[in-house]
């Protein structure tokens, strides 16, 4: 008898143990959860400053745009205003919720100007584009390949124009004035037109301007037809200080259709997983 009280007492001592160390094991692994979405509010996926770094490049070529026509300026962007840019952007949507459901709501910069690519039309009979009449995306001359590896180019696709003429998609790695580098082929031999490739009808943007100790910038959503000049636009706006201080000023413009709405990350997140199945 007294073996078997002593068994059942060494038992329950090793189940109190059992559900301590089980309960904590439970608190650290929700403690790490817990951390681990806080990391996510105040971290920027790879995806994302991908494209918040193109905003800032097309941003600063915008500013660039002011002072003289982009064909006559550096193929390269400067450098330090695509870093200052791209830090006011990393910054707003690091520093403010409503920033980060903006940005769900994929408000980026309107591809205007082009930084990443071009179509190059010319004449099919043309002997440098031998080698792209057999399928393969290279070209036979000297100049034309110098230019794609200076600027690390690739030629994305050929495609038949027309009877006689034939184009080809150039896309850069690296943001770059385009509306430069297309002055560039234009001195090559059969060349006949660039297609900066702008879009012609409006979409969403970020628009950024430089003010008193800091900057101003916008975030515009587009909506409705513009096609039929019924297009609608609602539109927040930030004060971005060099202190590095985040300011919401306000929102103003259309009201934005209830199906549009990216205020609620939870909604959103369902609406990604909706979509992917």
């Amino acid at each position: 008898m007294r073996k078997t009280l002593k068994q059942t007492s060494k038992f329950a001592i090793f189940l109190a143990f059992l559900m301590l160390a089980t309960g904590i094991r439970a608190q650290s692994d929700a403690t790490k959860v817990l951390a681990s979405n806080e990391e996510k509010e105040t971290t920027i996926s790879k995806t994302l400053k991908r494209k918040f770094l193109r905003d800032a490049a097309r941003l600063a070529l915008r500013m660039e745009a002011k002072m003289e026509e982009l064909r006559y300026q550096n193929i390269t962007i400067p450098r330090d205003n695509v870093e200052n840019i791209y830090k006011v952007l990393t910054d707003i949507y690091l520093k403010d919720e409503k920033a980060q459901a903006i940005a769900r709501c994929k408000i980026h910069t309107f591809p205007n100007p082009s930084i990443d690519h071009f179509v190059i039309v010319f004449n099919k009979d043309i002997d440098w584009a031998e080698p792209l009449q057999m399928g393969i995306n290279e070209t036979t001359s000297e100049e034309f390949n110098d230019l794609l590896e200076e600027y690390d180019l690739i030629i994305e696709k050929h495609v038949q124009w027309s009877d006689t003429q034939d184009a080809i998609t150039i896309r850069s790695k690296e943001p770059l004035n385009m509306a430069a580098l297309a002055n560039e082929f234009y001195n090559i031999d059969g060349i006949v037109e660039i297609d900066l490739g702008i879009p012609k009808i409006g979409g969403n943007d970020i628009n950024i301007k430089r003010i008193e100790n800091g900057w101003e910038v916008e975030y515009i959503l587009r909506f409705g037809s513009y096609i039929s000049g019924k297009g609608k636009m609602h539109i927040w706006k930030y004060e971005a200080l060099d202190n590095g201080s985040i300011k919401f000023i306000n929102e103003s413009g259309d009201p934005i259709p209830a199906w549009m709405k990216c205020d609620n990350k939870l909604e959103y997140d369902k609406k990604k997983l909706a979509f992917r199945s």
